[in-house]
């Protein structure tokens, strides 16, 4: 089963991402019309389609595809699985809209970031046509019928991220918005990658989804947290934290490899977790937002 139940007609998919379970998440919110929250990579989308599959659902019946930004783990897989969902509409802010529609500028990006083979083990993602697509501002409202969700701007990770909130459940589709909280390393590590960190935003975006009623907070990088306020806090927090560890390292001259390795050590020293047990993806993750960290304080001198 890749496929649990979060609350009544909220469900998580595992992606399985590269193969590796636990590393990325996509939800399922289902009233009398169906919505998938993030799509996790390109070549994970057979993935998701087989957990709509579990869940009962076909893909003639998905009404919405919400991805909450259009990094690759989010959004890659979309422009396929729409293929195969010909009534759903793509639910996406604004300002990541271009992308979805022509994703070269994307794609290059992240190749410039990744490089080429990390990106044809992603996958790289088809362009969707703009008339299938509802842009959001700062906040749409969404009925499924029996159950609806709010889509709100939730920059700072991305300038073009939203989380979902649904309300009768009281739960929160948080999206990088929050660290990564993997169960296998138990503390909050921030998710910054490059090129677009704000932390000034990222805090107040944090602020403003604490004020929800949120009781359960769903995080992309990965499960199901109930102690919502205190990871929304230490996303906060920590990327403050990360930040300064890492600005007298770059001052210094200190390479890439030696600020991830200075993280490493933090994040080990925090969770009591050895970095030999970390796994690949957590290393992963902390390296990449080492490189935002770096790439934001070179902005920002």
């Amino acid at each position: 089963m890749i496929t649990s139940k979060v609350a009544d007609n909220v469900y998580m998919v595992d992606t399985v991402a590269l193969g590796r379970p636990g590393s990325v998440a996509a939800y399922v919110l289902k009233g009398s019309k169906v919505a998938l929250v993030d799509c996790g990579y390109a070549t994970s989308s057979g993935t998701v389609l087989e957990g709509l599959r579990e869940l009962g659902i076909t893909p003639s019946e998905v009404d919405y595809v919400v991805p909450t930004h259009v990094h690759l783990d989010h959004a890659g897989g979309a422009g396929e699985l729409i293929r195969h969902m010909p009534r759903a509409k793509v639910i996406a802010q604004e300002r990541g809209v271009p992308h979805l529609v022509d994703p070269t500028r994307l794609i290059q990006s992240a190749t410039s970031v990744f490089g080429e083979a990390t990106i044809d083990a992603y996958g790289r993602p088809t362009g969707i046509d703009k008339e299938r697509i509802l842009a959001v501002g700062e906040e749409l409202h969404v009925d499924l019928g029996g159950l609806s969700f709010t889509a709100l701007h939730a920059p700072g990770h991305a300038p073009h991220q939203i989380s979902i909130y649904v309300g009768e459940r009281k739960v929160l589709i948080a999206a990088d918005a929050v660290g990564a909280v993997y169960p296998s390393v138990p503390v909050v590590m921030p998710v910054t990658p490059p090129p677009s960190l704000d932390p000034e935003q990222l805090g107040r975006t944090t602020d403003r989804l604490a004020q929800l009623d949120a009781e359960t907070l769903l995080a992309p990088h990965f499960g199901v947290r109930t102690d919502v306020r205190h990871v929304l806090e230490e996303t906060k927090k920590k990327t403050r934290e990360w930040i300064a560890t890492v600005r007298p390292l770059r001052q210094s001259g200190s390479s890439l490899d030696d600020v991830a390795a200075a993280l490493r050590k933090q994040v080990s020293e925090e969770s009591g977790v050895s970095e030999k047990d970390f796994p690949t993806y957590a290393d992963v993750s902390i390296r990449i937002s080492a490189m935002g960290i770096l790439h934001f304080l070179e902005k920002n001198q």
